[in-house]
């Protein structure tokens, strides 16, 4: 530019600096937003989203926090692609009340959350478990008639397996096949785990049931999760059948899924116990010798 007697101006600035962040040169765009601050360039406010996109993909969350206050007391006003930004940095920050509060400062400022607005917000209230936050953005999104992808849905559904939210799963599953998304198996792991954990046993076993007829083969953590389920309600023999299942997937037992055996044990009564010492020999025969002798030890008195 200087060759054709042109002097680069604040616009040329800015967009250098995004262009640099959008494919990937940091340092040369946080090298060229330390001679802006220096030299009192005035960036806009694609520019300063940019930055703050930068410092959320290298994991400083209170660099985004400083750019956005940098921005303000230069007197730049935050746009909707800025807030977005911001939201979506928060929620992998796992800080949801500050996610909360940008998106009280969208309202604030007259703006319309868009679709990667009320997005940004459930993950962050997802990871966070923030049940009430979650499923309040859920219902306005459903209101303002705004999709969700599989990825939403599963988010939602995780934070509701894990807070015990029954009903919320319930309607937002069929709710989710009703709009066309299809469960994937992330899906159905959500809800049967959330079935076992509540002692829903014929709820975790249709959805199994569904969940094969969908295509899916259960991975090791919903397999743990139908042996609490069984061994709650003390059906030894289907505690049995899940573990079986184990070597038919070609799926090797855990630390976890061995100390959710043993667990059952301490609910089994001991005329069964047996059935569960051969599957813990087989899953971890250390432990399962060690299991074995104190069955032996303890006789018929008291539970194990």
């Amino acid at each position: 530019m200087p060759s054709f007697g042109l002097d680069p101006d604040d616009v040329t600035f800015s967009t250098m600096i995004d262009s640099y962040g959008r494919v990937g040169n940091v340092e040369m765009a946080l090298s060229l937003y330390d001679r802006a601050r220096t030299e009192k360039w005035r960036l806009d406010a694609t520019t300063f989203s940019t930055l703050i996109r930068i410092y959320k993909v290298s994991g400083n969350f209170d660099g985004c926090l400083n750019v956005y206050e940098e921005m303000k007391a230069l007197g730049v006003k935050p746009n909707l692609v800025v807030y977005n930004t911001l939201l979506d940095a928060m929620g992998r920050a796992r800080r949801p009340w500050q996610a909360k509060k940008f998106y009280q400062d969208i309202i604030d400022s007259g703006l319309s959350p868009s679709q990667a607005t009320y997005a940004a917000l459930l993950r962050a209230y997802g990871r966070a478990r923030y049940g009430e936050d979650t499923i309040k953005t859920y219902r306005e999104m459903k209101e303002k008639g705004l999709s969700l992808n599989v990825l939403l849905y599963n988010t939602i559904l995780a934070m509701c397996a894990d807070l015990g939210f029954v009903d919320e799963a319930i309607e937002i599953f069929e709710d989710m096949k009703s709009s066309g998304i299809c469960p994937d198996s992330w899906t159905f792991s959500s809800m049967i785990t959330m079935s076992s954990c509540c002692g829903k046993v014929s709820e975790a076993e249709n959805m199994l049931n569904e969940m094969f007829e969908a295509g899916f083969q259960p991975n090791i953590f919903v397999l743990t999760s139908l042996i609490q389920c069984y061994g709650k309600t003390q059906r030894i023999d289907d505690v049995v059948k899940t573990f079986n299942r184990l070597s038919e997937l070609l799926i090797t037992p855990d630390d976890r899924f061995c100390g959710c055996l043993l667990n059952v044990m301490t609910q089994t009564p001991n005329e069964e116990l047996g059935k569960l010492v051969e599957c813990v020999e087989r899953a971890n025969p250390k432990l399962g010798h060690v299991v074995k002798l104190l069955v032996e030890e303890q006789g018929n008195e008291g539970a194990f």
